[in-house]
């Protein structure tokens, strides 16, 4: 009975080598070919659209094997870790790709973003006007320049770059988003704050960001029921596709609008 077992223990941890073997082959025979690395960049925009983040991640991260070289690939590395608020993670894939291409715009400003999330405003205005300097009309570099003045008390020329961004893509939603959560968090204006919410929710009610925005800024003017309602209609976007992070976000705000 011993050799039995032991004869079946070495057949099942043969099975299991041959298993692994075949798993690392074929995590390491994606060939590179223009086609392929255009087709993967492509297909992770889309999962980026479709609110898909994780598997945005899964399909940057097979673009950066089979085509190490495409700063664009590490980008959407970042965007991806960014979206599922893996900052850490998202900054370490943007300098990846600044160090590949240090003459793309969408690489500073992209990173200029992530440097404002993690509160480093400063850098974050410096990284936002290197991408200006290649790229005076990259929207993402106005936004958070534009964000980071008001932040600053700089309110005229944080209005001065919202207004050129809205110029540039008036069907943008995240720049109304953007300056109304600016004119919130600074307490610059609680109504026009209001009034640019509501034009982003207009524009766009697929994304749980706007109604956790709207909702913390009826908790601040102290209308409740309002604030919950928008903080449970985030959650319900967010479970399809599934963000985690926006649903833990507005339970939290959630636990304490209901205290």
């Amino acid at each position: 009975m011993k050799k039995i077992i032991i004869t079946l223990n070495i057949f099942i941890l043969l099975s299991c080598s041959q298993q692994d073997e075949s798993i690392t082959s074929e995590e390491i025979t994606y060939e590179y070919s223009p086609q392929a690395s255009l087709d993967l960049y492509v297909q992770g925009h889309r999962f980026i659209d479709q609110g898909k983040y994780k598997e945005a991640q899964k399909t940057y991260e097979k673009l950066t094997i089979i085509d190490p070289e495409f700063s664009k690939a590490w980008e959407g590395l970042a965007d991806s870790s960014l979206l599922q608020s893996n900052l850490p993670q998202a900054i370490s894939h943007i300098e990846k790709a600044i160090e590949i291409n240090p003459s793309i715009a969408s690489h500073y400003s992209k990173k200029a973003l992530i440097l404002y999330y993690l509160d480093e405003y400063d850098p974050s205005e410096r990284f936002a006007n290197y991408a200006l300097d290649i790229d005076k009309n990259d929207v993402r570099a106005i936004i958070v320049s534009a964000a980071v003045k008001a932040h600053k008390g700089l309110l005229d020329q944080s209005n001065e770059l919202f207004e050129i961004a809205i110029n540039l893509e008036p069907e943008d939603s995240s720049i109304y988003y953007w300056k109304a959560k600016s004119y919130r968090e600074f307490d610059i204006d609680l109504g026009q704050s209001m009034n640019l919410i509501n034009t982003a929710i207009e524009m766009d009610r697929s994304a749980p960001a706007y109604f956790i925005e709207r909702g913390l800024l009826y908790f601040t003017i102290g209308d409740i029921d309002k604030a919950e309602k928008d903080l449970l209609e985030a959650i319900e976007i967010a479970k399809n596709p599934r963000n985690q992070s926006m649903i833990d976000k507005a339970n939290e705000i959630l636990e304490d609008v209901r205290n």
